[in-house]
């Protein structure tokens, strides 16, 4: 079976050392349940290369056969990191994990894909089944040119570090990392799904996009507001990339490692820049010298706080690593001058008894809270990060090159061609500026969008395959441009096509929301436009 995008021999292939398959067959075990997995995760079929063949490790002293480097040029390469993946003379890592690299990286597609939210992701997946040496969580960052992102699937007890199996769900109390072996195989399926759409998404070819020499030229000779003729001159506004603050998530107790890794993705999505991006070290020096390296060189830190008081350093055990990373960040917080900000989210579970030191560390925090700190019980990750937003973000305003018109019409990069469809027609009719937002900008087009929003009769926010962008951006905008308030009506508008689109609508005062068949669009937005005109 092929891959379901040509001229790739696979979707999936599996590296993995022949060691860790034999002694309960965990790697066989791991390919069968994801494959179940993503048949009920993705539409596609995908192909996975997985050789089990037991007596396979006895090639590790061979040459590779010409085959295999055929069945490397699949989409997504997967390692299984164990206590002895990264032996940089192994079988494994010589004639899969580095040939895979240059081959991804001298190819067309590339090694990192752009996902549908924007973000950005590499084609090697790695799976951690072992809490590995640090020598070699340097050795895989260095070859991956970024932080190790893993999924952990890592059993952790005391005097236990072992692959974490479907059998440990029973008894999941046990495991101090918290990790549930379903719902990693889950996270695993999600990753795949969001790398292959972003790969099936570039196969459609790149959008226009203009340099900033040409954007400044094409704005230049923008006289006036109606709009006319290509997909460049018709773009009155186009964000650039604007890097969103970096924030330090403390590393947190083990029964809160699943929150933090929820948050990580949040923030992410919010347009923070999050670090560190690797598990917490072992060794107290390190932890330390991390711990101060990484909250000297961010914008502010985010500490979750639960019923725990987490791990204790051997020659102090009134402090705990939690509460040291909370005390580093407050020192920088205290000094004259400085704008880092401390967040604190305080986030016990329900029902469990909470720790007497941990009691006395909530208390300490909340007798100690000085300028630039915020202690939080929020009862969500959405509405604390909306609101970490709020205050990173805040600058003084400055009045941006906007005009009076009719109908503003906003749209995300994604959708840029269906919509100067939408736009060519709209502009034959009724003056109208419209704004390219890039998936990577985030606080310009904001306060663009809200300022050119007040300077017009209707505003539009137009979606087809960008419904993950349009509909927290609509909730943002229209609390920004004063929510019920606001003398600018709101249309978001969707295509019935994707399917999927059929409940992406936003019910608000102001706010009118339709999901229509492409074809519909123009004359949808015409009939809301003669309606606000209309005493």
């Amino acid at each position: 079976m092929a891959s379901i995008v040509p001229g790739f021999e696979y979707d999936i292939f599996i590296s993995y050392r022949q060691n860790d398959n034999k002694y309960d067959q965990w790697v066989s075990e791991f390919v069968h349940n994801l494959t179940l997995e993503l048949v009920a995760t993705l539409k596609d079929r995908l192909s996975i290369y997985f050789d089990e063949n037991l007596e396979d490790g006895l090639r590790e002293t061979y040459n590779v056969d010409k085959s295999l480097s055929g069945k490397l040029n699949s989409l997504i390469f997967i390692p299984i990191i164990s206590n002895t993946y990264c032996d940089t003379s192994s079988f494994a890592w010589q004639q899969e994990f580095l040939p895979f690299k240059k081959i991804a990286s001298g190819s067309m597609l590339g090694m990192d894909v752009n996902l549908p939210n924007g973000n950005v992701a590499s084609r090697i997946l790695p799976i951690r089944i072992h809490e590995i040496e640090l020598e070699d969580v340097q050795l895989l960052e260095k070859e991956l040119s970024g932080s190790l992102r893993s999924i952990d699937f890592v059993y952790k007890s005391s005097g236990v570090n072992r692959p974490l199996r479907h059998k440990d769900d029973a008894s999941a109390q046990g495991n101090q990392n918290g990790t549930i072996y379903r719902n990693q195989i889950n996270k695993v399926a999600n990753a795949i799904k969001e790398i292959i759409f972003g790969i099936k998404r570039s196969q459609m070819g790149p959008p226009t996009i203009l340099s900033p020499a040409s954007f400044s030229a094409a704005i230049r000779d923008l006289s006036t507001a109606t709009i006319s003729a290509s997909v460049p001159e018709n773009l009155k506004y186009q964000v650039i990339k604007n890097n969103g603050p970096t924030v330090y998530l403390a590393w947190t107790s083990f029964e809160l490692k699943s929150k933090r890794e929820e948050m990580t993705i949040i923030l992410q999505k919010a347009g923070f820049n999050v670090v560190p991006g690797t598990d917490c070290p072992s060794d107290e020096n390190t932890f330390r010298q991390k711990t101060t390296e990484s909250i000297s060189k961010v914008s502010c830190s985010l500490h979750i706080l639960g019923s725990e008081f987490g791990r204790r350093f051997e020659e102090n055990e009134d402090v705990s690593f939690p509460r040291f990373q909370f005390d580093e960040a407050r020192k920088r917080s205290a000094v004259t001058g400085e704008e880092f900000q401390t967040f604190v989210w305080f986030s016990p579970e329900p029902g469990q008894e909470m720790k007497p030191s941990q009691t006395s560390f909530i208390n300490y925090i909340r007798n100690n809270i000085t300028r630039n700190m915020t202690f939080s019980n929020s009862a969500g990750a959405m509405q604390l990060v909306d609101d970490m937003r709020a205050m990173m973000l805040k600058k003084e305003t400055t009045q941006l090159d906007t005009k009076d018109t009719d109908i503003f019409f906003i749209f995300n990069q994604q959708d840029e061609l269906d919509a100067q469809n939408i736009t060519d027609l709209i502009g034959n009719y009724y003056p109208i500026e419209t704004m390219n937002i890039m998936p990577d900008g985030e606080d310009e087009y904001r306060e663009l969008s809200r300022q050119q929003i007040q300077k017009s009769k209707l505003a539009v926010i137009y979606f087809k395959y960008a419904a993950d962008w349009a509909l927290p951006f609509v909730k943002q905008i229209w609390k920004q441009v004063g929510g019920a308030s606001s003398p600018t009506p709101i249309m978001l508008v969707g295509e019935d096509d994707p399917k999927t689109n059929s409940a992406r609508t936003f019910k608000a005062p102001k706010v009118v929301s339709f999901i229509v068949p492409k074809k519909e669009v123009p004359e949808e937005i015409k009939r809301v436009y003669v309606k606000v005109l209309e005493p």
